[in-house]
């Protein structure tokens, strides 16, 4: 009986371990960079991917700020 015990802890213990390290299926994207030009959210995004080890997918979301310019952001996530 304190064997089957000893087999159970053993068990549980292993399992919850693999569950503590593991990451997230679908990981939030982070914020990387703030730019004024689309062209330059894929560049960035593109050689911050290729160079630095970012993962995707790229996201380029567009912020207005004002009517007067700079109109707005360019938010890149990856």
């Amino acid at each position: 009986m304190r064997r089957l015990k000893m087999a159970i802890v053993a068990t549980v213990l292993a399992g919850s371990t693999v569950f503590v390290g593991a990451a997230p299926a679908h990981a939030t994207p982070i914020l990387r960079g703030v730019v004024y030009d689309y062209s330059e959210c894929v560049r960035i995004g593109n050689y911050g991917m290729q160079n630095y080890g970012w993962t995707g997918p790229l996201q380029c979301v567009w912020y207005q700020t004002s009517n007067t310019y700079p109109y707005g952001y360019w938010f890149i996530y990856a």
